[in-house]
């Protein structure tokens, strides 16, 4: 993988005494998706915190490492400068600002981008999630659930990034909408947006990435091609629900229970 994309190097950071991301090191190539796994706590938020440089916002800092996209440094800059240098985040949760119309959500997203290009942005958000087009007008508090994610992904497109960070997109949503959200994060991607996907949809996650990371508690522990990960027996049993039903014989007969390894390298 070449320097072009998203390259994070030895990344370490705190919250206060905390050490929540211990030397993470991973890459996005250019026009990739690349997905993170791990259990809730494993420090998969911070790590896209500290991509977008929010991290300040929840009390966190980076202790070391570097951040840079196409060959320019994202640690150094204020959170706005990283939108403009190609990084936009969806934050878990939508955060939509509920009170304000959809429109103006949009809007939202793209300050501080050229006159130019927010045309050209709306009527791509709006060829991606036609209901916002027809849903203008209305406050975005009282969209469904899917539709808040769809504005959420639309609101950070407005600023035509290089790299999403995306942070559980499908968490809260009924089946049938988590996978139109994973089409329109497919789309996105064939138009020429890197993916950086954090989610805990294992196998949504490896079905979209071309390469994938595990994070445990701060550090990773196993990263490689998305399709050698799926068919990892310590993945299957972590985070899709697999078991290998022999081993889970052979562990119930001599009284042990299922191993499982509490850390592994790839």
């Amino acid at each position: 993988m070449g320097g072009s994309g998203l390259v994070v190097s030895d990344l370490s950071v705190g919250y206060g005494p905390v050490r929540a991301l211990r030397r993470v090191s991973l890459q996005v190539p250019e026009g990739a998706v690349v997905t993170v796994l791990g259990a809730n706590g494993a420090g998969k938020s911070t790590l896209l915190r500290a991509i977008s440089r929010t991290l300040s916002f929840h009390g966190g800092a980076v202790v070391e490492g570097t951040v840079s996209l196409a060959g320019r440094r994202l640690d150094t800059l204020s959170p706005d400068r990283v939108v403009a240098a190609g990084v936009s985040q969806v934050p878990e949760g939508r955060q939509v600002f509920a009170r304000m119309t959809v429109a103006d959500n949009l809007a939202a997203g793209a300050l501080g981008s050229p006159r130019s290009r927010r045309a050209a942005a709306l009527r791509r958000v709006h060829e991606l999630f036609p209901v916002l087009a027809e849903r203008a007008r209305q406050r975005a508090g009282l969209l469904s659930g899917g539709e808040q994610q769809m504005l959420a992904v639309a609101r950070a497109l407005m600023a035509a990034p290089a790299l999403l960070l995306l942070d559980e997109p499908s968490l809260g949503l009924a089946p049938l909408m988590a996978e139109r959200i994973a089409e329109t994060v497919k789309e996105i991607n064939e138009q020429g947006t890197s993916v950086l996907l954090v989610e805990q949809n294992a196998a949504l996650a490896l079905r979209l990435a071309e390469r994938a990371y595990v994070l445990e508690v701060g550090e990773v522990t196993l990263s490689g091609p998305a399709t050698e990960l799926a068919a990892s027996d310590e993945v299957r049993r972590r985070y899709l629900g697999v078991v290998d039903e022999d081993a889970a014989a052979d562990a119930a007969r001599a009284g042990t229970g299922t191993r499982t390894l509490t850390r592994w390298r790839g």
